[in-house]
């Protein structure tokens, strides 16, 4: 064998182990754009932009007594919206969808909602014996201390989520 020869045999694993990280890397920063769009285009569905309405006009600031008397559509849409929250939240912390991407896009709008649903998700838990929509919770956590998000102060724009 060549001087030549051998120089290529070294080299060419290295390129195409080169070529295929660059290429799993590309792929996967697609994927997760791909799932993001996916998870996105569920939070605006008319449901689920129904039921964040809902949430912000009929659960915030109530009392777990006051909840008892909601109307049972009300309430259904709310945990609707709150389990479609959670699914972005698990594709989140499963890294298919990069956090960014949902800070930038609706993190303003997540963290209200959340904040909103606090004493729903509480009674939830009370009657269930668990805690439904953890990882909503969390992703909303996260993004108040890692992407500076907070809730709006007044009602009104909080309503628009």
């Amino acid at each position: 064998m060549t001087s030549m020869n051998i120089t290529i045999a070294l080299i060419s694993p290295l390129v195409a182990l080169t070529v295929a990280f660059f290429g799993i890397r590309r792929s996967n920063q697609s994927d997760k754009v791909r799932a993001f769009f996916e998870m996105y285009d569920k939070y605006l569905k008319a449901e689920v932009r129904a039921g964040r309405k809902m949430i912000h006009l009929h659960v915030s600031g109530k009392t777990a007594e006051d909840l008892k008397s909601l109307d049972k559509e009300v309430l259904s849409s709310a945990a609707y919206t709150l389990a479609v929250m959670n699914a972005i939240a698990i594709a989140c912390a499963g890294n298919h969808v990069d956090t960014r991407l949902i800070a930038r896009s609706m993190g303003r709008s997540y963290v209200s909602t959340i904040t909103a649903a606090a004493i729903f998700i509480q009674q939830l838990e009370h009657t269930r014996g668990y805690r439904p929509y953890i990882y909503a919770e969390q992703l909303s956590r996260e993004l108040v201390r890692h992407h500076n998000i907070s809730p709006p102060n007044d009602r009104e724009t909080s309503i628009q989520s």
